[in-house]
């Protein structure tokens, strides 16, 4: 096993806006790594209410060695749904009680917004980093509200996050 070298000139890293030099015998020791994983596969609102916004909260982790961290995207298959009946997806940044509306909040580092928003059907980032990370993680909390005309029923909605390492 190679530990060490020496004579290398102009060793390290460098990057620019579209590139990263690894430089050096020992750079290439590098391999690639990505992990991602979502703490939960399902999140429950229990029982809607007018009165209160219900939410439901799972945790997403990302660890690269990737120089230029890495994106996470959370894609809808259409809107929150029980049979022909929608919940509107907030359009104000903030899910509030007694108007029918859902949307996402991140909390953690790395998230990628403040406020509340919807997933569509053509993703939405939910977090991102521009260079490596080990264990970053965001807490993605769901919220719903309804208003007295909301029909009743089992609100639905498939969402797929993908996680990628910026190589």
């Amino acid at each position: 096993i190679l530990q060490d070298t020496v004579g290398g000139l102009a060793t390290g890293d460098q990057s620019s806006t579209n590139y990263t030099l690894l430089a050096g015998f020992q750079s290439l020791s590098e391999h690639p790594t990505f992990t991602f994983s979502v703490s939960s596969a399902t999140v429950d609102f229990g029982q809607l209410s007018v009165s209160s916004v219900s939410s439901g909260s799972h945790t997403i982790s990302t660890s690269t060695n990737a120089p230029l961290g890495f994106t996470t995207v959370v894609t809808s298959d259409g809107e929150l749904s029980a049979g022909l009946s929608t919940i509107d997806p907030v359009a104000d940044g903030s899910v509030t009680a007694g108007s029918e509306e859902y949307g996402v909040s991140l909390v953690g580092t790395d998230s990628a917004f403040a406020d509340d928003q919807a997933p569509t059907t053509s993703g939405l980032t939910v977090a991102s980093r521009s260079s490596w990370k080990n264990g970053s993680t965001t807490t993605v909390t769901y919220k719903a509200s309804i208003t007295n005309g909301t029909a009743g029923g089992s609100y639905q909605q498939v969402l797929t996050y993908v996680s990628t390492g910026n190589f």
